[in-house]
């Protein structure tokens, strides 16, 4: 491993770091209760999800789902993401504004805050980034560089995914608390399927569609939407909109929570366990 002691060491590091590292996020998975809605309001009965354009990545099928307010079912979300010590799941992200760019990875969390961020796909293949118990960021790119690691505040351009998502807040707890954020404080309003609807995908084949829009009603512009694994409650799907169009399709899948992952997994030398 090469070590960067000077200001201009290291800022060359980082220059060919960003030649090479970028490292997908959309890494949310959303645990919740499977019990039923209790008490929740109704908000559309046979409405249609969106009226926005869907024709790069499909929707599951909620054109004719009854809706009921998202704020319990979020608030679920929160508390159960918050139950895992530990957790790694695969991920794939297809960003579509600007060029075309699709990314495949694995992502590693464990309590109090440790991650570990993996490219795997032929995009960036090999770029690690991780982030130890004390909250400090190493990262190195892939291929002929891949013998560079350098030091990254958690802001860092380069610790960013195609879709502009920080790594530093892609764990479950910070998703969930996003979402409530939205609704909360950014004057945007959501929704979730009082039923499951049929999946774009063979596994599950049903899901829970949450959709969150901005403005005070569902006329507005869509701004998220999640599909969630009525079984797990784990997201399998996650759509991101800018201006009410499609801008990034993330899907989550072979998830494996409390499975004792070991501290060095979360160190660039650390070896994958799982």
């Amino acid at each position: 491993m090469t070590k960067y002691r000077s200001n201009k060491n290291q800022s060359l590091a980082a220059a060919a770091l960003a030649l090479t590292l970028s490292l997908n996020l959309a890494t949310s998975s959303i645990a919740a209760s499977a019990s039923d809605t209790a008490g929740s309001i109704k908000i559309a009965s046979k409405q249609k999800s969106s009226k926005a354009s869907t024709t790069t990545a499909p929707l599951p099928k909620a054109d004719n789902a009854d809706f009921v307010n998202a704020a319990p079912f979020i608030e679920r979300m929160l508390k159960a993401a918050d139950s895992y010590k530990d957790y790694v799941f695969e991920y794939e992200m297809t960003n579509y504004k600007g060029k075309k760019l699709i990314e495949k990875g694995k992502f590693y969390f464990k309590k109090p805050r440790m991650m570990r961020l993996e490219e795997v796909g032929s995009f960036r293949k090999g770029s690690i980034a991780v982030m130890g118990s004390g909250g400090k960021i190493k990262a190195k790119p892939g291929g002929a560089l891949s013998f560079m690691t350098v030091d990254l505040a958690p802001s860092s351009d380069y610790l960013r995914s195609a879709n502009g998502y920080p790594m530093v807040d892609s764990d479950l707890s910070s998703l969930a608390q996003a979402l409530k954020t939205f609704i909360e404080k950014d004057s945007c309003v959501a929704r979730v399927t009082e039923n499951t609807v049929q999946s774009t995908s063979n596994a599950p084949s049903q899901v829970y569609m949450l959709e969150v829009y901005h403005g005070s009603n569902f006329e507005g512009e869509i701004y998220k939407r999640v599909a969630i694994d009525p079984k797990s409650m784990l997201p399998v799907e996650w759509w991101d909109y800018i201006d009410g169009k499609l801008s990034s399709h993330s899907i989550w899948n072979n998830f494996k929570g409390n499975v004792g992952l070991a501290d060095d997994v979360f160190t660039i030398k650390g070896a994958k366990t799982i």
